[in-house]
């Protein structure tokens, strides 16, 4: 998809990618810690070029790329969650990997006596967005929303949640003005 008015093209992420969306997810990982010192210390695979490669090979996760005049200036990060993906779609070695990693949730859940959820949740997840300052006002936001949310669409995933700091004001305008609704208050305290 490509805009040709300000030459922005909007694409999916390539594993060549993987050190530019570690820098641009870093930005705003630290960004929203200036915002919320309570937040805790950032981990080192939260942002890490390794991580998001591990990332980029799920078919069921979508990193979007906005690219102006050559360089990356943004991302989103969009989520099938709930989905039991198919051996074809996965791969063996991934499926089996899979496998094995929810049967062991689930007794590390009965040991620990943990409640099972009420609900099984199946949906979009937006796991993330940053646009550069300098290429923000200029509707990049919106582009990289609308292909992850067509990709979702294509996916048949009927509704996309996330979740955005409250302090924000700034990002809550964005995903109001794109029709997104509060849902829950998350609430904390400082001790």
């Amino acid at each position: 998809m490509t805009n040709t008015e300000n030459n922005l093209l909007i694409r999916n992420a390539q594993p060549l990618d993987a050190a530019t969306l570690a820098a641009l997810s870093r930005q705003l990982l630290l960004y929203e810690k200036s915002l919320n010192e309570t937040m805790g210390e950032l981990t080192a695979w939260a942002s890490s070029e390794e991580e998001i490669r591990k990332q980029l090979l799920r078919p069921n996760h979508r990193f979007f790329v906005a690219e102006k005049n050559g360089e990356v200036v943004g991302y989103i990060k969009v989520i099938v969650a709930g989905q039991q993906l198919a051996r074809e779609e996965l791969g063996m070695s991934r499926w089996l990997f899979d496998r094995v990693e929810t049967a062991a949730r689930k007794i590390v859940n009965f040991m620990l006596r943990r409640p099972r959820p009420n609900v099984e949740a199946i949906g979009g997840y937006i796991a993330g967005a940053f646009v550069h300052p300098d290429a923000r006002r200029a509707k990049v936001g919106q582009q990289l929303l609308a292909a992850a949310e067509n990709w979702l669409r294509a996916q048949g995933i009927g509704s996309a949640e996330l979740h955005v700091l409250f302090i924000n004001e700034g990002a809550r305008a964005f995903w109001e003005d794109a029709g997104y609704e509060p849902l829950t208050l998350g609430m904390r305290k400082k001790l």
